[in-house]
């Protein structure tokens, strides 16, 4: 028997006999109940037939990988967007209605066995691939339609600084390519379209195309996606001055976008003093203990983000 399951996969090593185990964690209460029902069947097979059977089991593993506590930051966003409109904090149902409505324009979407047509993804449903295309959704909506209180933009920028510090560190960034099989890059014009606030700072204004690698270090991955961060005028002229080293002092959670691009163009990776390695340590920290929690947080969110075209100078 061969399935294919919304899950969340880990490695696990038995204290006792030190055997490697796959474990499985649903994503969600309907999916639970579908896997528990799964392997209740299989056990009533397997008694009937008075043998044993196996599941094949198909893991989308890249996107699984989950670093990032997508539904925290989901209803984090969601709260943020409501209180730049209503100028308050939402109830439930009011976060909730907000909810449904930007799930109608951003999110992935699936068959709808009924209708024949489809039907958006929940968060709870999503596999990380699904929940960092509704995230990326709901930062573009705040960097574009709204305007946001001191006290809601801080917020939003630490949500900001926690989602690029967990992309970073993957192999490859699904965000830098058009196809989910990660082998073509974006052009020019498809960045551009998706990149409209820092993604050092957050803040808006003319988002200029900085190059990691280069022209004179690697001409031949210049016009490489992967190879490009937003920043706005004045970081972008920043990193000029200061280099990267003492840039992503500033903005640790950029390095590991820095490390993979250096990598990919086959160059060295940057050297990082003692002080860098600990905030590194504490931004990653915190990325991973996200995810383990998936309840949401009821915190109250975060300037106006007022953003406008993109320019490129280098």
């Amino acid at each position: 028997m061969k399935v294919r399951l919304p899950v969340q996969a880990a490695l696990w090593k038995h204290p006792k006999n030190n055997e490697d185990y796959v474990l499985l964690k649903a994503t969600s209460k309907k999916n639970e109940l579908l896997l528990s029902q799964l392997f209740s069947t299989k056990k009533e097979w397997e008694l009937r037939n008075q043998r044993e059977f196996f599941l094949t089991v198909t893991l989308e593993l890249p996107y699984q990988r989950r670093t990032f506590k997508q539904n925290a930051a989901v209803w984090k966003l969601v709260t943020a967007i409501f209180e730049s409109v209503e100028g308050r904090l939402p109830d439930e149902g009011e976060k909730y209605d907000m909810y449904l409505d930007l799930l109608e324009v951003y999110a992935d979407r699936e068959p709808n066995k009924i209708s024949g047509g489809t039907r958006p993804v929940h968060i709870s449903e999503s596999n990380s691939l699904e929940g960092s295309n509704f995230i990326d959704g709901l930062l573009y909506h705040l960097a574009t339609e709204c305007a946001l209180s001191y006290g809601v933009q801080t917020t939003v920028q630490e949500v900001l600084e926690e989602w690029e510090a967990w992309r970073g560190g993957l192999e490859t960034d699904y965000a830098d390519y058009t196809d989910r099989e990660q082998t073509k890059t974006l052009t020019e014009e498809e960045w551009r379209k998706k990149h409209v606030y820092s993604e050092a700072s957050g803040r808006g204004g003319p988002i200029e195309r900085a190059h990691i690698v280069s022209r004179g270090a690697d001409a031949a991955d210049i016009e490489m996606s992967w190879n490009w961060i937003a920043l706005t005028h004045e970081e972008h002229a920043e990193q000029h001055r200061r280099g990267w080293d003492e840039f992503l002092r500033i903005y640790p959670h950029l390095r590991g976008r820095v490390d993979r691009a250096r990598k990919l163009a086959g160059k060295r990776e940057i050297e990082f003093k003692a002080d860098q390695r600990a905030i590194e340590h504490r931004s990653e920290n915190l990325a991973r203990v996200a995810l383990e929690d998936e309840t949401s947080e009821e915190e109250g969110y975060g300037d106006s983000w007022a953003w406008s075209e993109l320019h490129d100078t280098d």
